[in-house]
């Protein structure tokens, strides 16, 4: 009952969203967003923007925290010492845990898989000489998936309002400059339009696109992001015919077949909830890829990027591709952050991104 209960909460917060064909819903989540930027992109002929221009002040709606009855605290249910984010910023929509992260699911092999239609997007995270698929049909009623791969602990994270993903390692050094394994849930509150995740040691908070802790004992620590690689099912099962994937039996009571976050894809202005600012130089939810190195953030519309992107940062090249299902890097150097995001989302959190339209290299 519990995990029902859950459940029509999310479909209840997507209002004013509705269940639909996952077919079709993963088909536009594809191709939508990249077809924003084209046109965006037709009007203007700069190689570099940047997105300090922000949002007019005359067009952007009064700011208001949202705090749903019965949501979580966050005041009491988490460390909020050493906060690096304003609180009166943070949404509060659902209990903590009401989206259940998965920790250690259950894998199965490709051909057991009949739940997953060739169109379906799906995270690849291969390390070494294992690969697991974790389809984006799963990651929308969980947005976390703790597990091991090769011997290193990861987390898959999505985030739908931001059509948003990283692939986290678990692995932290604390203030001691020990390290440890984390293992991350759902806060039940967002900042800036994205999930809030926590680590279950220490209760802290963690932001998927601001990329680090915000509160807690190491507020300020960055992730460690691996490259992150967004693929049609089709594609995953050519080039991993021995890989891995989530099973749809995870333990919670969910519509996996459905999305519930159809209609907010379709609609490119509505936004769940406000935020206080957001870049304008694209459209809010152009999907593409967001880098960061060495102080200094990039984005690129997944249209730009087309075949082959090269994107040339102060630690090395990003290169990069665009899917039927999203971005795809090719290769990062180590200490680079790179992300799958809607334009609006990542440009909230990196107010001086620069949006590319040329490839470092022909």
């Amino acid at each position: 009952m519990k995990n029902r209960t859950h459940a029509a909460i999310l479909l209840a917060l997507a209002a004013p969203l509705a269940l639909s064909s996952p077919v079709l819903a993963q088909a536009k989540r594809a191709s939508k967003p990249m077809n924003n930027a084209k046109a965006a992109q037709s009007k203007s002929s700069e190689v570099t923007k940047s997105t300090d221009l922000r949002s007019k002040q005359e067009s952007k709606p009064e700011f208001k925290t949202m705090n749903r009855p019965g949501s979580v605290d966050i005041a009491t249910e988490y460390d909020l010492s050493n906060l690096t984010i304003p609180k009166n910023e943070i949404h509060t929509l659902l209990p903590r845990d009401a989206i259940p992260a998965l920790t250690d699911p259950e894998l199965i092999a490709l051909d057991a898989a009949t739940y997953l239609n060739d169109e379906d997007r799906i995270i690849d995270v291969t390390v070494g000489d294992e690969s697991v698929a974790v389809p984006l049909k799963i990651l929308n009623f969980h947005e976390v998936s703790n597990f091991t791969i090769s011997g290193k602990p990861v987390a898959a994270t999505y985030c739908p309002l931001c059509d948003s993903v990283t692939l986290v390692s678990r692995t932290v050094t604390n203030a001691d400059g020990k390290t440890e394994i984390l293992e991350f849930g759902v806060s039940g509150a967002l900042y800036n339009s994205n999930v809030l995740m926590y680590d279950r040691t220490y209760k802290a908070l963690w932001s998927q696109l601001g990329l680090k802790a915000v509160s807690g004992p190491m507020a300020g620590t960055a992730l460690d992001l691996l490259p992150v690689k967004i693929i049609p099912w089709s594609q995953y099962k050519s080039e991993h015919p021995n890989g891995q994937t989530i099973s749809i039996d995870t333990g919670h009571d969910r519509p996996y077949d459905g999305n519930p976050y159809e209609r907010y894809f379709d609609d490119q202005d509505y936004l769940m909830v406000p935020l206080a600012s957001h870049g304008d130089t694209l459209p809010k939810k152009t999907l593409g890829l967001g880098i960061k190195a060495s102080g200094e953030s990039y984005f690129v519309a997944a249209d730009t990027i087309g075949e082959r992107f090269v994107v040339e940062t102060k630690l090395g090249k990003v290169i990069a591709v665009s899917t039927e299902a999203g971005v795809q890097v090719i290769s990062a150097p180590n200490a680079v952050q790179t992300v799958q995001s809607f334009y609006y989302s990542f440009s909230a959190f990196h107010p001086n991104t620069k949006v590319l339209t040329d490839s470092a290299e022909d």
